[in-house]
């Protein structure tokens, strides 16, 4: 899928849209209400009309509502998050400075040369591997591999080479040199390619949201 494609379904993606909406729609009320000291006094579904006498309980219950349509929300949109993923580590990786596989030479070359010691010949799959970032400072380059087994033939596998491990040539300024690059592509997705905001936004006014919330309990708590 390239990008184009991915705008396509994200932008068609009825689901998404909806969760995303009804979401920013809470937050922004909650907000308001904390920020603004306003009061909800009526509600009007469509049927009858609802007044609100206990106005602290009705914050309670926009906070839990929101807390589950933020996860909701995190469900419908995990798969975009992984193909955003994907999107920016290979552009990262096709970056000739980090990662460069010559097919004449059969060699690799760029920062992340230093680390591989596999020679593409024997391993093919390292000549385009993924980016995998497994926790705080610890990142890993994957490929496939295989394996010959006398009973079952042969079959294929995950290898990973962890890039937070030091060796020969590679070293720690190497390695935080590699995470400039990943910062760099990071930030780039994030303001260069709408769809990173579009799918964050959400995310950013939930938690804003629900501090909003905590922060007046605490002021509240503490008069």
């Amino acid at each position: 899928m390239d990008i184009n494609e991915f705008r396509k379904t994200i932008d068609s993606d009825e689901g998404l849209k909806s969760k995303r909406k009804i979401l920013i729609s809470l937050c922004v009320i909650l907000i308001g209400l904390n920020f603004s000291g306003a009061t909800l006094h009526e509600a009007n579904t469509f049927i009858f009309k609802l007044k609100f006498t206990n106005h602290e309980n009705i914050l309670y219950l926009f906070a839990i509502s929101i807390l589950y349509l933020t996860l909701r929300y995190y469900g419908y949109a995990k798969s975009y998050h992984d193909q955003l993923y994907l999107f920016w580590t290979k552009r990262m990786l096709s970056d000739y400075r980090v990662f460069c596989y010559t097919p004449k030479e059969e060699e690799i070359n760029g920062l992340l040369g230093k680390r591989i010691d596999i020679w593409p010949g024997d391993e093919p799959g390292i000549q385009s591997p993924n980016y995998k970032i497994k926790g705080i400072f610890q990142r890993n380059l994957t490929y496939e591999a295989t394996e010959h087994d006398e009973h079952d033939g042969g079959y294929y596998y995950q290898n990973d080479i962890e890039l937070n491990t030091y060796k020969d040539e590679w070293g720690r300024k190497d390695y935080f040199k590699l995470l400039s690059y990943e910062a760099k592509y990071q930030l780039e997705a994030l303001f260069k390619y709408r769809e990173t905001l579009d799918l964050l936004f959400p995310y950013i006014i939930s938690f804003i949201a629900l501090s909003s919330f905590f922060v007046r309990s605490i002021l509240i708590s503490s008069t």
